[in-house]
């Protein structure tokens, strides 16, 4: 569990900067300061108002990145409906401590306390409601909906059939299929790319290679590798080679692997 925590923790720092989480927190500050839930419009001035949500959302935005590290995993592993799943009972749960905070928050700020189920289970309720917005909002781009592979109508053999035990073929979600085409690095990160689409992996270029090795394909560039069964034609461009996928892209071949490629009968 804690290493499946700990790769939705890096899959979220690879597709989005820490960065935009900030902003998502300074803007979710902003608009909750303007609007001022919970009686904090009529109650506090605007500084009282700013602090108040200030510290509300970084309490509860702590708690909701928990919940969005497990809907990315799920999403990973399962697909979107396993990611909305996980993101709707998450919020119910991180929902609890976050309610303890406005609790506290309000009692601080306004001298008032929520007491028995009349007043907490509204409360609850809102903080819920926030959650599921939040979440929502902040997961859902982390979660990277699949794009679209252009197509040709072929029908294709995997490039993994006969070899199920295949430890990268393991490593791509669900909704992409098996049928890998060609990786692509990417700085920290791979670009996957099979007939159904494409999507990111946070793993070594040379790691992955490895793990590739018993599949149909062969690296035709420092930063590509290929499978056969994705290989619809070969060009030329400014006297270099390149090669036309199933899918529409387009790969470069290095001199390098040139050699190499025409021992395995590609050119």
């Amino acid at each position: 569990m804690q290493h499946a925590v700990q790769f939705a923790f890096r899959e979220v720092q690879a597709r989005r900067p820490f960065e935009y989480q900030a902003l998502g927190l300074v803007a979710a500050v902003a608009v909750l300061t303007y609007l001022g839930p919970f009686d904090t419009w009529g109650r506090l001035a605007l500084p009282e108002r700013a602090a108040f949500w200030s510290v509300a959302m970084a309490g509860n935005w702590i708690f909701g990145l928990v919940i969005g590290f497990g809907a990315v995993l799920a999403y990973e592993r399962r697909g979107p409906f396993a990611w909305a799943a996980v993101a709707a009972a998450g919020s119910a749960v991180a929902a609890l401590p976050g309610t303890a905070v406005i609790w506290l928050l309000v009692a601080t700020f306004m001298d008032f306390r929520y007491t028995g189920p009349a007043g907490l289970a509204p409360l609850y309720s809102q903080v819920v409601g926030i959650h599921l917005v939040v979440t929502f909002l902040v997961t859902w781009p982390l979660a990277r909906p699949p794009r679209q592979a252009k197509q040709d109508g072929r029908s294709l053999r995997a490039p993994g059939d006969g070899a199920p035990g295949n430890a990268f073929l393991k490593r791509i979600p669900t909704w992409l299929g098996q049928n890998l085409l060609h990786l692509h690095m990417q700085d920290h990160y791979l670009e996957v790319h099979t007939d159904r689409g494409s999507d990111l992996l946070l793993i070594r270029f040379r790691d992955a290679l490895q793990e590739v090795e018993d599949l149909d394909g062969a690296q035709v560039h420092r930063s590509h590798w290929v499978a056969r069964a994705a290989l619809d034609r070969i060009g030329r461009r400014n006297g270099r080679i390149v090669l036309h996928l199933v899918n529409g892209s387009e790969v470069p071949v290095s001199r390098s692997f040139v050699a190499d490629l025409r021992d395995r009968g590609w050119l």
